[in-house]
C-alpha cells in the first residue's frame, strides 16, 4: 500500500494502522505509511498551535517547527490515543486536542528542562532488592517474595525482559520518556536497539499483567 492509496483514509483507520505496527512488526511498513499521511494531515494545524505556545513562552516562531516534530515523534513512539475517549465522535477534533496535550508537555521539556521528573541519577534496575541498601527484615522478606514471583514469570521470556520491565517500572512517568542517558545505558548493557527494547517492554508488561491476574 502507498501514500496515495491511504491519503483519503479516515483518520481513525490511520491511527489503527499506526497502533497495529507497534504491536506487530509485520505491519510496520503500513504503519509508517499511515503515519506519514497522518503527519501531513495535521502538521499545519499543529504548527499553528505550537506557534501560539511558543509565543506564550516568549520564544521565536521558528521553534514551533521543532516542537511540532517532537509531538509527532512522541506520538509515533507511544500511539496511545483511544477512540473511546472521543466523546464527540469526531476523530479529527479529538486527535487535535490529543496532540495539543502532547505539545504542552513537550514545550515544558524543551524550554524548562528543570521541570522534568528525572534528575540524572537514574540507573538500570536488575532487581527489586538493592544490594547497597539496608532493609528492615519485614520489607526485605516482602521484596524477596515479589522478586521470586517475578523471576518465575520471566522464566517464560528472558533476563533482558526483566531488566527492561524493572527499569521502566521504576522510572517511567506518564507523559515522559525515560532520560536519554538511561536509554543509552540500557541499549549498551542489553546490546539491543531502541526498537527492540520497545518490543521487549511490551512483551514483558503483557506477560506480567496476564500472570498477576491468575
Amino acid at each position: 500500500m502507498t501514500i496515495t492509496e491511504l491519503v483519503h483514509e479516515k483518520t481513525a483507520d490511520l491511527l489503527d494502522f499506526i497502533s497495529a505496527a507497534k504491536e506487530d512488526p509485520a505491519y510496520k511498513e503500513l504503519g509508517d505509511i499511515a503515519f506519514a499521511v497522518f503527519v501531513e494531515r495535521f502538521r499545519s494545524d499543529l504548527v499553528n498551535k505550537c506557534v501560539v505556545l511558543c509565543r506564550k513562552w516568549k520564544r521565536h516562531d521558528d521553534f514551533a517547527i521543532d516542537l511540532a516534530t517532537n509531538v509527532f515523534d512522541r506520538y509515533y513512539q507511544y500511539p496511545k490515543y483511544k477512540h473511546e475517549a472521543c466523546k464527540s465522535g469526531i476523530t479529527d477534533d479529538c486527535i487535535k486536542r490529543y496532540l495539543y496535550g502532547i505539545a504542552n508537555k513537550e514545550i515544558i521539556k524543551l524550554f524548562c528542562p528543570s521541570a522534568t521528573p528525572y534528575d540524572g541519577t537514574e540507573e538500570i534496575i536488575i532487581s527489586f532488592i538493592d544490594p547497597e541498601k539496608k532493609y528492615l527484615p519485614e520489607k526485605l522478606k516482602e521484596l524477596q517474595v515479589y522478586e521470586d514471583r517475578i523471576d518465575a514469570i520471566f522464566e517464560k521470556l528472558t533476563p533482558k525482559h526483566k531488566i527492561i520491565y524493572l527499569t521502566y517500572k521504576q522510572y517511567e512517568q506518564d507523559g515522559y520518556t525515560l532520560p536519554r542517558i538511561l536509554l543509552e545505558k540500557l541499549r549498551i548493557y542489553l546490546n539491543l536497539s531502541q526498537n527492540a527494547i520497545r518490543v521487549y517492554k511490551k512483551q514483558a508488561i503483557e506477560l506480567v499483567e496476564k500472570e498477576l491476574l491468575k
